[in-house]
């Protein structure tokens, strides 16, 4: 008669998978998985403030969520929350102005954001899924960065979010407040000026002068300013042709370069404006046109001249 350890099962040897064939060909089954026990997928990194700002036009409920849910640092969702508040003004930008009134202590920045996300109080109303526009961020984020894995498909996808949450909130006007001087003054999307030169906007001028004031790109710049002096010389409009001088000599100063298409449409503007001087001051001199010379060095070269050819004429007569 076999004794109790004759009958039991041999131990599992170490190391054999579980659920594999037992010795006397039976399969142990598998435990269900456990869902508490399956690893979460990682947050994506936190998107910088410099790129979001001139991707998108943030609305209220997408701002906290990206914070909400990883997306944004607290300092750089401050930072967003300042800048759109500053674009919309004070009715408009209240949302903005109570995230960026809540500073970077955690507590509070959450649960305000909390509140605006369930709330939806962005303006327009389309951010009914806030988490969409931070899907598009993060893919246009990578193939800035040339570090992306979507194939052909990020190409397209990355088109259709520009279009839907930049594009066309300029082309609505939602992304500034166009009845705000001070707040055009800080327009940093080339895109909201485009829009607002094909709706005709009375006061484009300033946001020209705004972006050559924030924008960190002269090439972004410059050709608004162009096309902002060519409407207002074509128009004979002067309030928008001295916009447009002005935001050329900002351009100048801060960024010490100009293009061949500012300058021609600058040569039909009255001389002795603002881009006259900053051009002379802040451009190297062998860039700039023999006009703008003439201007501002005026009759005494020629004088000069004059003197020199009959000095030099009386030398050769006296020899």
């Amino acid at each position: 008669m076999p004794t109790p350890d004759e009958t039991a099962a041999p131990p599992q040897a170490l190391g054999e998978a579980e659920g594999a064939p037992s010795p006397r060909g039976s399969a142990a089954a598998l435990p269900p998985p456990d869902a508490d026990l399956v690893a979460p997928s990682p947050r994506p990194a936190p998107l910088p403030a410099e790129f979001v700002r001139y991707a998108v036009a943030l609305e209220a409920p997408e701002l906290a969520w990206g914070y909400l849910n990883g997306r944004l640092t607290a300092a750089d969702t401050g930072t967003l929350a300042f800048l759109r508040r500053c674009d919309l003004g004070p009715g408009p930008g209240e949302a903005f102005a109570r995230i960026h009134a809540r500073g970077t202590d955690p507590s509070p920045l959450a649960a305000v954001c909390r509140e605006t996300v369930d709330g939806r109080t962005g303006r327009g109303g389309d951010a009914e899924d806030p988490r969409r526009v931070w899907d598009y961020l993060e893919l246009s984020h990578r193939l800035s960065r040339g570090d992306a894995d979507g194939g052909e498909a990020s190409g397209p996808q990355q088109a259709a979010g520009r279009r839907e949450f930049l594009l066309s909130r300029a082309a609505s006007g939602r992304g500034m407040n166009w009845q705000d001087s001070s707040a055009l003054l800080g327009t940093d999307r080339p895109e909201e000026v485009d829009a607002a030169f094909e709706r005709g906007e009375e006061l484009v001028g300033v946001a020209v002068i705004g972006l050559a004031l924030t924008h960190p790109d002269p090439t972004a710049i410059l050709p608004r300013v162009a096309r902002a002096l060519d409407r207002a010389l074509a128009s004979s409009d002067p309030r928008l042709r001295h916009q447009g001088i002005v935001a050329l000599a900002h351009t100048a100063r801060l960024h010490r370069t100009v293009d061949r298409r500012c300058l021609d449409l600058l040569r039909r503007c009255p001389r002795g404006s603002e881009a006259d001087d900053d051009l002379w001051v802040y451009m190297p001199r062998r860039r700039l046109p023999w006009w703008l010379w003439r201007h501002r060095l005026g009759e005494p070269p020629r004088r000069w001249l004059r003197r020199v050819g009959k000095a030099l004429s009386g030398a050769r007569g006296g020899g």
